[in-house]
C-alpha cells in the first residue's frame, strides 16, 4: 500500500506535465495557423468572401473549362473531375506550404522558443482552411448534375480524414526538402502534378482496364479519388483498399520522418543564418 501511495504523486505530477506540454503546444500549433491565415486572408471584413472564391479562382475555371467547354463524355463529368481535383489541390498546396514552412518563419525560428515540429503541422491546417472552402464546389457539382445525397455520402468525413491524414504525413519530408534542397522545389512540383496523371483523375477507374487499371492502385491518389466518387457520385461506400492504402502510407511517413524532423530542427538556426 506504501508503494502505491507513493507513486500516485508522481503519476499525477507526469500526467500534469503532460497536458501542460500537450496544451503549450495546441496554443502554439493555433498561433502558427492563425497568423498564416491572416497573411493569406487578410484582416479585413472580406476574409469569408475571399476564402470562398480562393478555391474557385484556382479550381472552378478548371473544372468549367474541362466539363462544359470541352463537354466530356460520361457519368455526371464535372462532379467526377472535382472528386479528383479537389483533393489533389489540398495535397499540392500542402507541399508548397511545407517545403516553405522553416524559411518563412525564419524570424521566430532564430528568435523565440518553440517545438519546430509543428511547423510542417501548422501548414497543413492552414491548407486544410482552404480545403474546406473547396468542398462547397462538390456541392455545387452535385447540384449542377442532380446528383442526390446517399447514405454513401456519410462516409465523407472519412474519406477526408484520410485526405488530411496523407497530406500531414507527406508535409514533413516536403519540408525537410525545402531545408535540406530548397532549389529543387520547381523539380518536386513537377513530380507532384505527374501523380495526378498517372491517377484516375481525368477519367475514373471503372473506365480503364488492364495493365493500366492494375498499376494505377499503385498510386495512393487513386484510392482518395475513387473514395470521393464512391461516396458522392456511385452512392457506394469506399472500398477498403481505396481507404486503406492512403491511410497506411500517411502514417508510414509520420513515423519515418517526424523523428527525422525532431532530429533536425536543432539545426534550423544555425542553417538558416546569414
Amino acid at each position: 500500500m506504501a508503494s502505491t501511495d507513493t507513486l500516485a504523486p508522481v503519476e499525477r505530477g507526469s500526467a500534469g506535465s503532460l497536458w501542460r506540454v500537450a496544451r503549450r503546444s495546441w496554443d502554439v500549433l493555433i498561433a502558427l495557423t492563425v497568423s498564416d491565415l491572416k497573411v493569406r486572408y487578410g484582416r479585413g471584413g472580406w476574409r469569408l468572401v475571399k476564402w470562398i472564391a480562393d478555391p474557385f479562382a484556382l479550381v472552378g475555371v478548371y473544372l468549367v473549362l474541362v466539363t462544359l467547354v470541352l463537354d466530356r463524355p460520361g457519368e455526371a463529368p464535372g462532379l467526377s473531375l472535382a472528386c479528383a481535383v479537389i483533393p489533389f489541390q489540398l495535397f499540392t498546396t500542402t507541399i508548397v506550404n511545407a517545403m516553405s514552412a522553416v524559411a518563412a518563419r525564419r524570424s521566430i525560428v532564430l528568435n523565440m522558443g518553440f517545438n519546430r515540429t509543428l511547423l510542417p503541422l501548422s501548414g497543413a491546417l492552414t491548407e486544410t482552411v482552404a480545403f474546406g472552402a473547396s468542398l462547397l464546389l462538390l456541392a455545387v457539382m452535385m447540384a449542377i448534375y442532380g446528383v442526390a445525397p446517399t447514405l454513401a455520402t456519410l462516409w465523407l468525413p472519412v474519406v477526408i480524414a484520410i485526405t488530411l491524414l496523407l497530406a500531414i504525413g507527406v508535409a514533413y519530408p516536403a519540408a525537410l526538402l525545402g531545408i535540406w534542397m530548397p532549389e529543387i522545389g520547381n523539380f518536386v512540383m513537377s513530380f507532384v502534378r505527374v501523380l495526378f496523371f498517372i491517377a484516375p483523375g481525368l477519367v475514373p477507374l471503372s473506365q480503364i482496364s488492364g495493365t493500366a487499371h492494375d498499376l494505377l492502385l499503385i498510386n495512393p491518389m487513386t484510392g482518395l479519388f475513387e473514395s470521393y466518387r464512391d461516396a458522392l457520385l456511385y452512392g457506394d461506400a469506399p472500398g477498403g483498399f481505396e481507404l486503406l492504402y492512403p491511410a497506411a502510407l500517411g502514417i508510414l511517413l509520420l513515423a519515418v520522418f517526424v523523428p527525422v524532423f525532431r532530429s533536425e530542427q536543432r539545426q534550423f538556426a544555425k542553417i538558416m543564418e546569414p
